[in-house]
């Protein structure tokens, strides 16, 4: 794609939004699956646009100024805004995290950990991007290739000098990442997920693997060898793979020797001499990680992130002194008490996520189990489906009151439940004679939740979007109404 180089000495700027156009830009027109870019290059044109990109010119209409052809538009978009950009992600040590769940606490880790080790680092994923102290939302777990090599170039200038970024299987297969520069890559597990775009987990499984293609050969890849797609996508790879997980055979492996209702404790050991991005020998070792998370899943989250940050020449100590400190991600197993009543507030969205949580729950004491769970909106029936299958399964092992919300009134356009998500899970929910009850609105949901709670019993807020606001309306309603002993109560299905 080097020809379009010469673009970038003629330009103002890069959009693929044809509203943001302003004089001298250049108009990426891209057929995305909702709407086609290309229909709005005269709109392009008017507002100031000095040449467009399309993988699609005989759709554009006659216009007075350049149009170039390009295989692929998304692609295109990556590499000028990687050069627009400067190349910022070689400029930065950047870890890029992949996987269906545990990117966002695996980065956060990441990043305390090179922190505490008095690297400034910088981070972009699901919650927000943080330059080093400033934080703004994010809109997309990776975003598009203008706003992320806009963000790592902000990084650049800021000073940093490394940086963890969330890597999703449809920002590697939309080309969000393309020409990003990873110093060290994680996988941290693959179980069913995005459903609605990939319809089985093969396939699935297959757009983890264009993580391999961001790797050059001599890039530390660190995989979960506990997780049995891993190991397809570990037999694939052939690169500098390094692989990490419970058993003694892996290269850095977690032994656990304590796991409790709201700490951990466990021995990483590296079991042969690895080479670091440092080209320093990481030699054979064994240390004690304490950790104040609970779950089996936070362990392993915590051995990920020690290894990328031991194969970038972080010490023992600072990875020691890191995770001691480490306090958590927002809404990733955030453990709380409403003075006799603990809760769990957790963002579990696919089989995986729940089973981690309901795994943790194993650990702890309590009388009663009641699991407030939020549909999950956007995503297609089929996700909602399987959802509902661990569900039942798990209360089967671990009876609990299960009150299902929708929890539209609580989340943008974007992500409301669509009837047909609905009925996906409420069907399965039936299929399998559960015994729940179904209250549409989050507030309300929360509300007989409370009704039915009694002291030392424990509630767990389960869901995404639909149930982000959960523990604020949860907290508003039990000052004004805390809960008192009373009768059981069975709700209806």
């Amino acid at each position: 794609m080097n020809f379009l180089l010469p673009l970038l000495t003629k330009i103002n700027g890069i959009t693929c939004h044809s509203a943001d156009i302003r004089p001298g830009y250049l108009f990426v027109a891209i057929k995305g699956h909702r709407s086609d870019g290309n229909r709005f290059a005269e709109e392009a044109y008017h507002n100031g646009a000095a040449a467009i990109i399309s993988d699609f010119p005989n759709q554009l209409p006659p216009l007075p100024i350049p149009v170039i052809a390009v295989e692929n538009a998304r692609q295109a978009l990556a590499f000028l805004a990687n050069h627009f950009y400067q190349c910022p992600s070689e400029k930065l040590s950047i870890t890029g995290v992949t996987g269906t769940n545990g990117k966002t606490t695996i980065s956060y880790m990441l990043c305390h950990i090179f922190r505490c080790a008095s690297k400034r680092c910088g981070l972009i994923g699901t919650v927000h991007i943080d330059f080093g102290g400033k934080t703004v939302p994010s809109q997309l777990t990776t975003p598009d290739p203008l706003t992320l090599n806009h963000s790592l170039a902000e990084m650049c200038r800021q000073g940093l000098s490394h940086a963890a970024i969330e890597v999703s299987a449809q920002g590697m297969q939309m080309h969000r990442t393309d020409f990003i520069k990873l110093s060290c890559g994680i996988l941290s597990n693959i179980c069913p997920d995005h459903l609605d775009c990939y319809h089985d987990l093969s396939n699935y499984v297959l757009a983890k693997l264009k993580f391999l293609a961001l790797l050059p050969p001599t890039t530390p890849f660190i995989i979960n060898i506990s997780d049995p797609n891993c190991r397809d996508i570990q037999r694939l790879s052939t690169g500098y793979t390094i692989t990490a997980g419970f058993s003694p055979k892996a290269d850095i492996w977690a032994d656990i020797i304590y796991l409790g209702a709201d700490c951990s404790k466990f021995y990483l050991t590296i079991s042969r001499p690895l080479v670091t991005t440092g080209n320093q020998w990481l030699k054979p070792q064994s240390f004690l990680l304490d950790l104040p998370l609970p779950g089996k899943h936070n362990i392993e989250n915590a051995l990920l992130a020690a290894a990328g940050a031991m194969l970038q020449d972080i010490s023992a100590e600072n990875v020691q002194k890191a995770l001691r400190s480490f306090t958590g991600v927002e809404r990733r197993m955030n453990l709380f008490d409403l003075n006799d009543v603990t809760v769990i507030d957790d963002t579990a969205l696919n089989p995986g996520s729940i089973e981690a949580v309901f795994s943790s729950i194993s650990n702890m004491s309590f009388n009663r189990l009641v699991v407030i769970n939020a549909i999950r909106g956007n995503r297609g029936p089929a996700i909602n489906a399987v959802n509902a299958q661990s569900l039942s399964e798990w209360q089967l092992r671990q009876p609990f009151e299960l009150i299902v919300t929708s929890g539209n009134d609580c989340v943008d356009a974007k992500n409301q439940v669509t009837p047909e998500e609905k009925q996906a899970f409420i069907s399965v929910l039936r299929q399998n004679n559960s015994n729940f009850s179904f209250v549409s609105s989050l507030p309300a949901a929360v509300s007989h939740a409370l009704s039915i709670i009694q002291p030392h019993d424990l509630l767990v807020l389960l869901g995404a979007q639909g149930m982000d606001q959960g523990r604020s309306i949860l907290e508003t309603i039990y000052t004004c109404n805390p809960p008192c002993p009373q009768e059981g109560y069975l709700a209806a299905n």
